[in-house]
């Protein structure tokens, strides 16, 4: 009885856990969390993952009958054990599987993965050159991190519609869901003491009738999660920077160039005709229809995490 009681007491710990972790989606996308990832030490010789096995008390004797070395001899567990560890096993089993796959539908890419090859990639002086004279790097740069940051206020808001000129339709849908999951479990993200500290221009190509600029953006944030009922922070500690490297792919159009004037741009509602302010707006006054600026302008298409560090 007393072995069922632990099993059981270990059942409900990975539950909670497993429950805890669907929550973690603290930054825009749901980047950083509670382990750090990425990087060239990733899996380094720090790790204590792997040596634990070898290394543990622990022996799996205990479910059999087995000999202490005193001579004296210990029976185990019963057949009412065994079914009991049976049935929390196939338990396990299909809770993980249930959080995978949520988890699965929250994030929109995956974390802690490679870089687009540099092989990829024609470098960003071409593009000056042979596409687009008036491209700017260092405005570009601007302008990433300026969406950076104001990605993160929205994120915590839980209203990305006033920034959805500035994202695909696709990685729109995606953000909000994760929203929508997030205000479903009566919890608000918040992402504090933002600061970016660099933005490379790696590159750029074409592909699908769309240029594609590639950047990697460094940051630095402090992440929480709170409960909207009670106000405690469930997730996350305020006091903790993490240090975020991100991939992030732009794309507009193919054909379409730099715009001296972009900064008040005033295009017409491709769906009732009206003039509209889309640095205002990403919804037409008159008719309510959704405004991209594809045709004019960078929309932030995908995001990949490669690696966060927690000071």
């Amino acid at each position: 009885m007393k072995k069922r009681m632990i099993l059981a007491a270990a059942v409900i710990a990975v539950i909670t856990l497993l429950i805890c972790s669907t929550a973690a989606l603290a930054d825009f996308g749901g980047f950083s969390g509670d382990s750090d990832y990425g990087g060239s030490d990733w899996g380094g010789s720090d790790s204590d993952w792997g040596s634990s096995w070898s290394d543990s008390d622990y022996s799996w004797g205990i479910w059999g009958s087995t000999d202490s070395g005193d001579g004296t001899r210990s029976e185990g567990c019963t057949t009412g054990d065994m079914m009991v560890f049976l049935i929390i096993i196939i338990a396990l089993v299909v809770i993980i599987w249930i959080a995978k796959a949520k988890n699965s539908q929250q994030t929109p890419v995956n974390t802690g993965v490679m870089p687009t090859s540099d092989l990829d990639l024609n470098d960003i002086e071409d593009y000056v050159e042979k596409i687009d004279p008036l491209f700017s790097v260092s405005a570009m740069q601007n302008k990433l991190s300026n969406l950076y940051v104001r990605l993160q206020d929205q994120w915590c808001a839980k209203d990305l519609e006033p920034l959805r000129p500035y994202l695909t339709d696709e990685l729109y849908a995606q953000s909000e869901r994760q929203l929508n999951e997030i205000a479903r479990a009566g919890q608000t993200p918040h992402v504090e003491r933002i600061s970016v500290l660099g933005v490379n221009i790696r590159g750029w190509l074409q592909r699908d009738g769309m240029d594609h600029i590639i950047a990697e953006l460094s940051t630095r944030i402090t992440t929480y999660t709170t409960d909207d009922e009670t106000g405690e922070i469930i997730r996350g500690n305020p006091n903790l920077e993490k240090f975020m490297t991100y991939e992030w792919d732009v794309c507009r159009t193919t054909g379409i160039m730099t715009n001296t004037t972009e900064e008040t741009k005033v295009i017409n509602c491709p769906n009732c005709g009206a003039p509209v302010n889309i640095n205002s707006t990403a919804r037409c006054p008159y008719c309510s229809s959704i405004i991209t600026v594809n045709d004019h302008d960078w929309l932030l298409s995908s995001i990949k995490g490669l690696s966060q560090r927690t000071q």
